[in-house]
């Protein structure tokens, strides 16, 4: 990178988290329609019914939110990438500002975690529903509090405070003892949410991703052993190509990118905590290998599925960025595709406003402003470009890394 795009990498998380900053942290989601009460009553508890309303928030490209009583919502997902962008703007450039203001977002979180279960857990702030089934509001999942967890484990190694140590562990402890586990000879898949065993892989891997960060912090043979048999569970199902399908049963068989972008960080972090023994290498490369070739334009542009481009969508392009960073210090050439997919990002995604939109589709933008979506995940992404930037900038320059 050079300076000229580092000074725009700058600007879209300035423009971005002032953005932010006005809307209190609060915001709308494609998918939040049963916040409504109108839309929940016309539903009639009928599950079908639920899913057909999401999907017609998530279509619809006029904003008829505030018609239908549905308000911005605070996010705790949404806190927690906007903690970790901050987080990876403290690492670039040493601004205490950046840490006081990462740590403010996670005393938020420590104070508005899911209620009546036996560690510490996180959900939506509306009702949801999908093929996975209904997801009553602040009914906490794994990828909720998993993602949390690593923002957690930053903020941890950063600053050493036991509140952070606590807390890793005390997830570690609602994945072990509040969700059910789907068991064979292969290992275990946890559920999505308690109550909800939904087998799908990205979710599995998740929860055994924050095990291990449990696991450092207080090692333990049940935290090892658990996490080592989601992991193996998940690997078993790896197709031969080195392709993911979301989940193992029938209603799952897409192949998606961030999905299998969440699967590339998880195994990596299975294998940089706990080696070979845990996360064969061999899978890690298999499943890069297949992602690059099959989800990513020429000119950087992140395709949504392995066989179709649309929609393009703005978690694709976040999520591709920060995996692709992470992959670099072991695959030639991710840096440069993940400087590729940002600068597609910034030209087509972001809007005037700072925010970025949700999808472009064949024949029109979808100019929603999801917050955990769209506005939380591209902070993350954007301070993790900016960190790489600067370090490369060091490195250029024979600086020494910013403390």
């Amino acid at each position: 990178m050079n300076s000229v795009e580092d000074k725009k990498i700058l600007a879209a998380f300035e423009r971005l988290y002032a953005y932010l900053g006005q809307n209190e942290y609060r915001g709308y989601e494609f998918d939040d329609y049963l916040s409504s009460r109108i839309v929940k009553g016309l539903c009639f508890g009928n599950l079908f019914l639920q899913r057909v309303a999401v999907q017609v928030g998530k279509l619809n490209p006029v904003n008829c939110r505030p018609l239908l009583g549905i308000p911005k919502l605070e996010s705790t997902k949404a806190r927690g990438f906007i903690a970790k962008g901050l987080m990876e703007m403290y690492a670039a450039t040493g601004d205490t500002d950046f840490l006081d203001e990462a740590e403010r977002h996670l005393d938020w979180l420590l104070n508005n975690y899911s209620t009546g279960y036996s560690g510490l857990a996180w959900g939506n702030a509306f009702d949801f529903a999908s093929r996975g089934g209904f997801f009553p509001k602040n009914k906490p999942t794994i990828v909720w509090s998993a993602h949390i967890s690593e923002t957690l484990a930053m903020a941890y190694e950063v600053t050493r405070k036991d509140r952070y140590a606590t807390a890793i562990q005390e997830v570690g402890t609602f994945i072990l003892q509040d969700l059910e586990r789907h068991e064979n000879k292969d290992g275990h898949c946890f559920a999505y949410a308690p109550g909800l065993l939904n087998l799908v892989h990205n979710s599995n891997m998740l929860g055994a991703a924050a095990l291990l960060r449990s696991w450092q912090i207080s090692p333990g043979e049940i935290l090892m052993e658990t996490a080592k048999s989601s992991y193996n569970w998940s690997i078993s199902h790896q197709n031969d190509d080195g392709s993911w399908f979301y989940g193992a049963e029938d209603k799952y068989r897409w192949i998606d990118n961030f999905h299998t972008a969440y699967n590339i960080d998880c195994l990596l972090t299975g294998f940089q905590i706990a080696g070979e023994s845990v996360v064969p290498w061999r899978v890690i490369e298999h499943s890069y290998e297949y992602w690059v070739r099959k989800f990513f334009d020429d000119d950087g542009g992140p395709r949504y599925f392995h066989d179709r481009a649309y929609p393009y969508d703005i978690q694709c392009a976040s999520q591709a960025i920060e995996t692709l960073y992470r992959c670099k210090q072991y695959f030639d050439g991710a840096d440069q595709l993940a400087a590729k997919v940002l600068h597609w990002t910034l030209e087509r995604m972001q809007k005037k406003n700072g925010a970025f939109r949700f999808q472009l589709r064949p024949f029109w933008v979808n100019n929603q402003e999801s917050l955990h979506w769209g506005q939380a995940t591209m902070i993350s992404a954007l301070g993790t470009a900016y960190k790489e930037a600067m370090t490369d900038a060091c490195a250029a320059s024979d600086i020494g890394p910013r403390q």
